[in-house]
C-alpha cells in the first residue's frame, strides 16, 4: 500500500518527531540516565521505530539492498543498552547510546539534505558533534567531571559561548578547551558560508529526458577508444531520434 503525498507528509512529520524525542532520550540516558517514565517512552519509541522498520523491510521487492540503505533504522532499533543492562554493565550502556543517537538524528535531518549537502557541512557537523562527545568524555578523567556537565561544557566551549560555569583548571583540561575552540571558530566559520550559498543558490530544476539523453552520450564519448562499432551505431540512433522530436528554429 503506498501513502499519497499528504499521508506520507505525516508519516514523516511523526517519524521525525519521535526520532528526536528518542536522540534526546539518549542523550538524557548517556548524561545522567533514564527515568521510570522516560524508559517506558524509550521503549514505546524503540517498538513503534522496530514496527516501521519491519513492515517496510516486508514490503520492499530488494530486501537486501533495503537493509543496505537503512543501516542507521537498523541501529536504532538494536537494544544494545538494553543487553549491556541485563548483565549489570550499566556504564557500558550509556555509551552504547551513542550510535543510536547518531541514527534517530540521522532521519530527520536527511529531510534537510539539500542543505547539510551544502559546501560539506554534514561532515563539519559530524566531526564536530564526535569532538563534543569525545571532549566531554575526556574532560570527565582530566578535570572529575560527570560525563553530563562534561558533554554540557564541551558544547559551549565549542559553540564559543563561554558562560564560566565550568571551567578547567589543569593543563590536560585547557588543552582539550584549546581543541574544542579551533573546532568552534571552524564550524561558525562553515555555517555562515554554508548559510550563504543555500540561500543564494536555489536548487536546479530536474533535467528532462532530452538533458538526460544528451548527458549519457557525453559520458559515453568521454570513452570513445572503448566504445564498440555496435555503441557507435546507438550514438548515432539516439542523436538521429533526438534532432527529429527538436523543434526547428525558423
Amino acid at each position: 500500500m503506498k501513502l499519497n503525498k499528504f499521508q506520507h507528509k505525516i508519516y514523516d512529520v511523526v517519524i521525525s518527531s519521535l526520532a528526536i524525542v528518542a536522540a534526546f532520550l539518549a542523550l538524557v540516558d548517556l548524561s545522567q540516565g533514564l527515568s521510570r517514565w522516560q524508559y517506558r517512552a524509550d521503549q514505546i519509541i524503540l517498538t513503534v521505530f522496530l514496527i516501521d522498520y519491519l513492515v517496510r523491510l516486508f514490503l520492499a521487492e530488494d530486501k537486501l539492498k533495503y537493509i543496505r540503505t537503512n543501516i542507521c533504522d537498523l541501529i536504532a532499533i538494536l537494544p544494545f543498552h538494553t543487553v549491556f543492562r541485563m548483565f549489570k554493565m550499566a556504564s557500558v550502556a550509556r555509551f552504547a547510546e551513542l550510535p543510536r543517537l547518531f541514527a534517530f538524528l540521522y532521519r530527520p535531518l536527511k529531510k534537510a539534505r539539500r542543505f547539510f549537502n551544502t559546501n560539506g557541512f554534514k561532515y563539519v557537523i559530524f566531526v564536530t558533534t564526535i569532538m563534543i562527545m569525545i571532549g566531554g568524555i575526556l574532560i570527565h578523567f582530566a578535570e572529575g567531571m560527570s560525563y553530563g556537565d562534561g558533554i554540557w561544557w564541551a558544547f559551549v566551549t565549542t559553540t564559543t559561548v563561554g558562560y564560566g560555569d565550568i571551567s578547567p583548571a589543569t593543563f590536560y583540561g585547557r588543552v582539550i578547551a584549546m581543541v574544542l575552540m579551533l573546532v568552534g571558530i571552524g564550524l561558525l566559520g562553515t555555517i555562515t558560508s554554508t548559510l550563504t550559498s543555500y540561500f543564494l543558490n536555489p536548487p536546479s530544476q530536474p533535467k528532462g529526458v532530452r538533458d538526460e539523453a544528451i548527458e549519457a552520450v557525453k559520458n559515453q564519448l568521454d570513452h570513445f577508444d572503448e566504445l564498440s562499432s555496435e555503441d557507435v551505431d546507438d550514438i548515432c540512433h539516439i542523436l538521429k531520434a533526438l534532432k527529429r522530436n527538436t523543434p526547428q528554429k525558423r
